[in-house]
């Protein structure tokens, strides 16, 4: 697999979105964007030139589209930036809390309009297998594609350990197009502040998941080296960087 870090190793919302954090602190890796709710286009020339791969779009977009007034704006401009940094593809959350998937019918209606912009910036659109509400990250997925063809899926290791659906994610087959890659330990998961564990931190059997899926392509570590007041935990980066290149040695 293409191994890449998210910047979110070095960011945190809201508190530590300064993006010049990023060429401070990042290791030379390939990366993921994450977009916070208060980046604009004004980021790209600070961040180009560094090895963008894919972009995860403002996590706040899923939770406009079961209203009246989804943000297709904010997505268009997150994937404005994303193409300018040459990310290959978008991440979405199609559903977000206060609602989750309760509506997702009224998400899904939605996805022909998403992909238009995403196609329209040489971007693939993907959906994440997040946390629900009232049905599963699989089931949702599977929807988002069949309402949508153009759509392709993210996979997120911890959240569907979270609803047991880990070991079924190799039936998407070709739809997926990207993996979040982070440990699960129940012990752990829901508390404050949010812990995100590498691999062999949990108790999920990581390389046998890797094995057994039909797919090698980009795949993204997730987890956070920023401490409680914004200092970076250089050990823990380290630790993930090592990880990454013993994917790719």
């Amino acid at each position: 697999m293409r191994p890449l870090l998210s910047t979110g190793s070095v960011t945190r919302n809201p508190d530590f979105t300064d993006h010049r954090r990023i060429p401070e602190h990042i290791p030379p890796v390939e990366l993921e964007a994450v977009i916070y709710p208060n980046w604009d286009e004004s980021v790209v020339e600070a961040l180009r030139g560094l090895p963008f791969v894919s972009a995860h779009a403002d996590k706040r977009i899923g939770a406009t589209l079961s209203g009246d007034e989804p943000d297709l704006g904010r997505f268009a401009r997150d994937c404005r930036i994303a193409s300018e940094l040459g990310a290959e593809l978008v991440v979405l959350h199609l559903w977000e809390l206060p609602d989750g998937d309760r509506h997702l019918d009224r998400n899904l209606e939605r996805l022909p309009a998403l992909a238009d912009i995403a196609e329209e910036h040489g971007v693939t659109l993907t959906v994440e297998t997040i946390p629900c509400t009232v049905g599963t990250p699989l089931g949702n997925v599977l929807r988002a594609c069949e309402r949508e063809p153009r759509c392709r899926v993210t996979l997120d290791t911890e959240f569907l350990a979270v609803h047991g659906q880990l070991d079924r994610a190799h039936e998407l087959g070709d739809l997926i197009a990207h993996v979040h890659v982070k440990d699960y330990d129940p012990a752990v998961w829901g508390t404050q502040p949010r812990r995100y564990l590498l691999p062999a931190e949990g108790t999920l059997d990581l390389d046998g998941f890797f094995e057994r899926l039909p797919y090698d392509g980009t795949l993204t570590l997730e987890m956070s080296a920023v401490g409680p007041n914004g200092e970076i935990d250089t050990d823990r980066l380290e630790a993930a960087s090592a990880w990454l290149h013993r994917l790719d040695p």
